[in-house]
């Protein structure tokens, strides 16, 4: 893909179609507002879309991060005219038996929109009661006493990165949308310092891939290598 005249493709405001090339998903910010900038996620999916539904064009137009994948070499996205984005669903639509592009185009949108707006929620253990019972004389005509518990600790709480990464390989994804085990273990690396005990533990139950697995059994494995707090180990010299 030839390096793009921004000059020209930004004289008129338009709709930018665009199309996910690279072999992972694409992080972008855009500012949206001055001082605002907002981050916006494009799935590892090779289904364009309009990205002009989601982020004003001027902000577009003004977004250098955009701009750099579109021109990397090789490019993480690419630019669709309206004819292509079209020529994309009809295909997709004849393959499937549907209708029209437009049912093809939805269903893509709304794949692409799971991915945008999906929530760590993470089923598991009933959590602990927010409040503890002290006494309870409510049926002598007394009144029910409570207690706050302890707040969850910072180095409880799994990191959100962690969160959002796991679910790029969940294991109710199809291969094809499932993130690379290179680039989930590239992207958790940079994460390393900011990792903790819980973090490591929470990638080796979920992180899928088994060297992305072994990494975390690694490095909750040198934590417990690591010497704790407490008196020096007393150590008796030879004597002369």
């Amino acid at each position: 893909m030839p390096i793009v005249n921004w000059t020209d493709f930004f004289k008129d405001e338009k709709d930018v179609y665009i199309q996910n090339v690279a072999n992972a998903q694409v992080s972008l910010e855009f500012e949206i507002a001055p001082g605002h900038i907002q981050g916006f996620l494009v799935p590892h999916s090779r289904d364009p879309f309009n990205l002009t539904q989601h982020i004003p064009f001027h902000a577009i137009r003004n977004s250098a991060a955009f701009r750099r994948m579109l021109n990397r070499r090789p490019p993480a996205l690419q630019l669709l005219s309206e004819e292509e984005f079209k020529v994309y669903y009809q295909k997709r639509a004849h393959a499937a038996g549907q209708p029209s592009w437009e049912h093809a185009m939805d269903d893509a949108e709304k794949k692409r929109s799971g991915y945008q707006d999906k929530t760590a929620v993470i089923p598991g253990p009933k959590p602990e009661p927010i409040h503890e019972v002290v006494s309870d004389d409510a049926h002598f005509g007394g009144k029910k006493e409570v207690r706050s518990n302890q707040t969850v600790a910072e180095d409880e709480i799994i990191h959100p990165k962690v969160l959002h990464l796991c679910l790029q390989v969940d294991t109710q994804l199809s291969e094809k949308d499932r993130m690379k085990a290179s680039v989930l273990l590239d992207e958790l690396q940079t994460l390393e310092s900011e990792l903790k005990l819980d973090d490591f533990e929470y990638i080796r139950a979920r992180g899928y891939w088994k060297s992305v697995k072994n990494w975390a059994k690694q490095k909750i494995a040198a934590s417990a290598e690591t010497p704790g707090e407490g008196a020096e180990d007393d150590v008796t010299s030879a004597s002369p």
